[in-house]
């Protein structure tokens, strides 16, 4: 939450180690093995709040099961002043503001290694970007777009940070053993053959740095600009278009089965052009001249009411038939019946 939520101080690193310690003990009575706190680099001198990650409880349960382990978390830590914001549980402990995060079991350990050290994780999805990839709270993903751009999945590839790592070229041992500083922690992705300073050094077109924006509310950011700056580094490696890298990542993560998925998303999407053919808005509007805005919106809704499986149906019945379908629903529409 950033650790303004309260506009509490911050809190400096003696005596936040003392509540982070605090939290610990009443987690691993309460919670064992079902939370994390993202780790900082060594010589972080204060802290602006403190993040826990809880594997959410209330998967396929009521969302009661979340307002009862609220409820002995509170407890446990002795905590008066709290509120919920989306699936954050934000409180004051010990005049720390202290978020409770909620999320899948499945995505603790893959989001507790992208929200450690601060902006790193954000540092590496940057890098990812270039082979069309996105690393996050549930690791790593290939970011498949369909031709028309109006839609997006995201594909599972990989939640292993060191096979991540190796990939881009980056030092896990390092990183399991930490970083004392922000320069080595910025230090170990600059190393990466992949990394680039160019969103972080150019500039827009009105001359105004392209993280600029992002630097004011992210002091990290700013810091690893002025540490680019500063250290005079300067990497602009060569990179082809993003859709050329696929085969590399398959072949870099053959267990993801990359190759089906992506064979699953290009099936869809051409069972989906198939239907947009046969069923889609210009085509009605050219089967019942003068339909449009509200009164088109409202033939397609009614004819897609009359099936359970509508894209089968469409698929599987007679251009003539279904044609003959929208203009009786338009006609009976029209007629207000």
């Amino acid at each position: 939450m950033g650790g303004h939520l309260y506009n509490l101080p911050r809190m400096p690193r003696a005596a936040y180690l003392e509540v982070e310690a605090e939290v610990r003990a009443a987690l691993d009575a309460l919670l064992p093995g079902a939370y994390r706190i993202p780790r900082a680099y060594g010589d972080k001198p204060d802290f602006g709040d403190l993040d826990v990650l809880v594997a959410d409880p209330a998967e396929g349960r009521p969302d009661t099961a979340r307002a009862e382990l609220r409820a002995r978390i509170a407890a446990a830590l002795g905590i008066t002043r709290h509120q919920v914001v989306g699936h954050v549980f934000s409180t004051v402990h010990r005049d720390l503001q202290t978020d409770f995060f909620s999320l899948p079991a499945a995505d603790l350990e893959s989001a507790w290694t992208f929200m450690c050290f601060n902006d790193l994780g954000n540092f590496v999805g940057r890098i990812c970007r270039r082979f069309d990839l996105k690393y996050g709270e549930r690791g790593l993903t290939y970011v498949y777009r369909r031709g028309t751009g109006n839609h997006v999945a995201e594909l599972s590839v990989s939640r292993d940070f060191e096979r991540i790592c190796a990939f881009l070229g980056l030092d896990h041992a390092a990183w399991v053993r930490g970083f004392e500083t922000l320069p080595d922690m910025f230090a170990w992705v600059v190393a990466s053959p992949y990394f680039s300073t160019a969103p972080y050094l150019d500039t827009d077109d009105d001359g105004t740095p392209a993280m600029q924006r992002r630097g004011r509310t992210r002091t990290t950011v700013a810091r690893f600009v002025e540490y680019l700056r500063a250290e005079g580094i300067e990497r602009r490696p060569t990179f082809d278009d993003r859709s050329t890298y696929l085969p590399q990542v398959m072949a870099a993560f053959p267990e993801a089965r990359l190759d089906a998925q992506v064979e699953g998303e290009r099936a869809a999407e051409a069972r989906q052009a198939e239907v947009d053919a046969r069923f889609g808005g210009k085509r009605v509007m050219a089967l019942v001249p003068g339909l449009e805005g509200k009164a088109l919106g409202e033939v397609i809704r009614a004819v897609r009411a009359e099936h359970a499986d509508f894209e089968s149906w469409v698929l599987e019945t007679p251009q003539a038939e279904i044609d003959a379908r929208v203009r009786d629903v338009a006609r009976r529409l029209g007629e207000g019946v």
